[in-house]
């Protein structure tokens, strides 16, 4: 009797800590990929051919390069968003909730999704993408 109750009680624990964790799901993933390649698409038009002042800060830079289409954003509630600026491209990195690992990452400036992170190992929420090997130099 005292090992059923030891095995329910591991059992109990394992279920708690996997609930416990958001499990990433591939279908929401990939609509979120898709909305990215937009989004990234319309963030890197605004560091491209806008001049956005260098002092604006992520969330002001999104808010800049949605604001003739905010559901561009919209798309990604819950999530936390990143933007990265190199010269005249940019990088637009999206994560979980917290802040700490990162899920989908995508520059501007090519046309097809540039990485699935949430397929890879767990990462942190950290850039990844270098733009000059991607977008080239100018």
């Amino acid at each position: 009797m005292g090992k059923f109750f030891v095995t329910l009680l591991v059992l109990s624990f394992l279920a708690g800590c996997t609930s416990s964790q958001r499990r990433v799901d591939s279908e929401e993933m990939y609509i979120k990929a898709s909305a990215l390649t937009k989004l990234s698409a319309a963030v890197e038009s605004t560091v491209r051919y806008k001049n956005p002042p260098p002092e604006l800060d992520e969330n002001e830079l999104l808010k800049l390069a949605t604001r003739h289409d905010p559901i561009l954003l919209e798309n990604f509630k819950g999530y936390k968003i990143r933007v990265l600026r190199n010269d005249r491209h940019s990088v637009v990195l999206v994560c979980d909730v917290t802040g700490t690992h990162a899920l989908l990452e995508d520059t501007g400036c090519s046309g097809p999704m540039d990485r699935n992170r949430w397929m890879e190992k767990p990462a942190p929420c950290d850039f990844s993408i270098d733009t000059k090997a991607v977008c080239g130099k100018d």
